[in-house]
């Protein structure tokens, strides 16, 4: 190795990424810690609903939260500084931190994609259309599960992963080639997850501005499959550079860090519709012809509440019109969709008409001149089944 001009030592010395890392790091943390916050507030204080993809996104946040720890942690021990500049015990605490946030970046990466999935699954209640969600969400915890026993078991002993004196007599999976699958398998799941909602969006009758925009909340999460591929090169950079990983890596942590918590916004933000509509009335999906809002209030839901119950009590005695209930049943308040397929003509295809008890509450609902635009206001009251 060619000996260094100390004046080219005292350049890259000054040279730290550490300062970026940490500022990216809490920052991202920070924004995604007040999106589940607010999803909590507008949950409880407008639906009046908690549901298990909330409980879900908050154990991704709490996730979330220790990797930030152990980033900023890694920095303090050297991370983002030229490796020649970190004396071999700061390097051992560093690698230790990094260990641990890369178990914790994969349980909260795989949550917050149940999280989503779980959302999808009270969105579409149609059985035909929950299948894929399941399928998916199969994929994705395997998956989880398959990222957090190779991080867990890279090196046997474990513990041969930070104590570099221990490294050369462990057994040790490739390490490059481990990080390249995973993230290859996280990009790919991130896609499964932000194109599933596409078709069944898209296949609503509704209006295509509607479509749009219920596309845009619902999809968001291909913001976070753009941050995973850059993500991907950065691995592929230090793995090009193992001579300086502590400043190479630098890039990592902090891609790591706002991917997972862009996942957490992403997330959250379809739940954050009402708390948006009640504060910026003009966000409100339905406008009357004088543009004016009228919030749902509670006569009008116990009523809904009241017909749907009446018809899910008893079986259907006659014969009824594909024409009597909408294909579909959109609330765009709530970014929520019900798909519902259309209805046969015989008796014998229709069953009975269940209550969904995971209701939600509607704010600022907006009047309408069009039956279809009526109903392009309820969520989750009926599913069918046979």
């Amino acid at each position: 190795m060619e000996k260094i001009p100390p004046e080219q030592l005292a350049v890259l010395a000054k040279e730290n990424e550490g300062s970026k890392v940490v500022g990216l790091v809490l920052t991202f943390t920070v924004l995604a810690l007040i999106c589940v916050l607010l999803r909590f507030f507008t949950r409880i204080k407008f639906t009046h609903i908690l549901g298990c993809e909330d409980y879900f996104i908050a154990l991704s946040m709490s996730f979330s939260i220790i990797v930030a720890v152990c980033q900023v942690e890694q920095v303090k021990w050297g991370n983002g500084k030229h490796v020649m500049f970190v004396d071999l015990d700061s390097a051992v605490k560093s690698l230790r931190y990094m260990y641990f946030s890369i178990l914790a970046y994969c349980i909260s990466l795989t949550l917050t994609k149940v999280s989503i999935l779980l959302q999808y699954r009270r969105i579409f209640s149609v059985k035909e259309a929950r299948l894929p969600i399941y399928i998916i969400m199969g994929i994705c915890v395997a998956y989880g599960i398959e990222t957090v026993f190779t991080g867990t078991f890279t090196c046997i002993p474990v513990d041969a992963f930070w104590n570099v004196m221990k490294k050369p007599s462990a057994k040790c999976i490739n390490e490059n080639a481990l990080y390249y699958a995973n993230a290859g398998l996280n990009v790919a799941t991130d896609l499964l997850v932000a194109a599933l909602p596409v078709r069944a969006i898209w296949r609503l009758q509704i209006v295509v501005k509607q479509k749009i925009a219920l596309l845009v909340i619902l999809t968001l999460g291909w913001f976070v499959c753009i941050v995973s591929v850059i993500r991907l090169t950065a691995l592929i950079t230090v793995a090009r550079n193992p001579q300086d990983s502590t400043w190479y890596g630098a890039a990592t942590a902090y891609w790591s860090a706002i991917e997972m918590n862009l996942a957490i916004v992403c997330a959250s933000t379809p739940a954050l519709k009402p708390l948006v509509v009640r504060i910026i009335p003009a966000f409100s999906s339905r406008q009357g012809s004088n543009g004016s809002s009228e919030r749902s209030g509670a006569t009008k839901e116990s009523k809904l509440r009241r017909s749907f119950q009446h018809l899910g009590g008893k079986q259907s005695s006659s014969t009824m019109n594909s024409n009597d209930i909408e294909q579909n049943i959109v609330d765009t308040e709530l970014g929520s969709i019900t798909a519902l397929p259309a209805l046969k003509h015989q008796d014998s295809d229709l069953g009975h008409i269940h209550v969904t008890r995971d209701f939600e509450q509607q704010s600022n609902r907006r009047p309408s001149n069009s039956s279809s635009q009526r109903l392009v206001s309820s969520i989750q009251y009926v599913a069918f089944a046979k």
